[in-house]
């Protein structure tokens, strides 16, 4: 069946989008930027959305979640489902503690993993079976570009638990296809957000810089424009992908 694409408009006024990870970086620029295109937003993160509503000017719900907490990531999206068809899951929550490998310890291993992979496991199997039902849905789940180069600067849990969400993607992809559910990635590389900064000198961001052949940091809103495609009717033919945006590093 071919859809009736409008090319002017992205079609996502009205539909309920469940962002994670929303207080602030890319989650927070990829709520304010679904809001702006008339999506029904709710804002969720271990921290309070405050300065989130206040960017997209009102009008976004909120919910405090803690990713390693199964039966609340399950709770959070049927609280989603309950008044309203879930249309768009975006997970951009992550936990990345920077460590040289000889001094990682096991407990800063468990916390990533339980974030960064365990808990978008359960998200995306919550998402699943609430869109299902539905007969659509889109789930943008964000891995990384260091799950492709084994990370920089003592992230090497962090790219193993990334590797492990750009492979998910794919499992789920084959399972929502025949529901009309998409399931995609978006693999940032060294997009300007707190992350990014946390634990790096300012050497060490110099360095990074540079092997950007665009020579800048993304701005994190520059994350959110494809992560708002890929939840839209226009990519409805793209599922089990992972969309690089990296400034062209990966080609390095």
């Amino acid at each position: 069946m071919v859809m009736d694409l409008n090319p002017n408009d992205p079609g996502l006024s009205g539909r309920r989008i469940l962002v994670v990870g929303a207080a602030q970086g890319i989650g927070q620029a990829t709520a304010v930027w679904l809001a702006a295109q008339g999506a029904d937003v709710i804002a969720v993160d271990i921290k309070p959305c405050t300065e989130t509503v206040s960017m997209a000017g009102g009008g976004i719900r909120t919910h405090i979640l803690d990713m390693t907490d199964t039966a609340g990531v399950t709770a959070a999206v049927e609280a989603a489902n309950s008044d309203k068809p879930l249309y768009g899951v975006v997970n951009c929550a992550g936990l990345l503690l920077r460590r040289p490998l000889d001094e990682t310890s096991e407990e800063e291993i468990a916390r990533q993993t339980a974030v960064n992979q365990s808990g978008t496991f359960f998200l995306a199997r919550a998402a699943m079976a609430a869109m299902i039902p539905h007969g659509i849905g889109r789930l943008v789940l964000y891995t990384s570009q260091g799950a492709f180069t084994g990370g920089f600067n003592g992230s090497i849990p962090y790219a193993m638990n990334k590797a492990a969400v750009t492979a998910l993607v794919k499992s789920l992809a084959r399972h929502g296809a025949p529901h009309s559910i998409t399931v995609n990635a978006v693999a940032p590389g060294a997009a300007d957000t707190a992350m990014l900064r946390g634990g790096m000198s300012d050497a060490d961001l110099e360095a990074f810089r540079r092997m950007i052949p665009m020579g800048r940091f993304a701005d994190p809103v520059e994350l959110a424009a494809p992560t708002a495609f890929l939840l839209s009717p226009w990519a409805g033919y793209i599922t089990g992908t992972t969309m690089h945006v990296n400034g062209g590093q990966l080609m390095v």
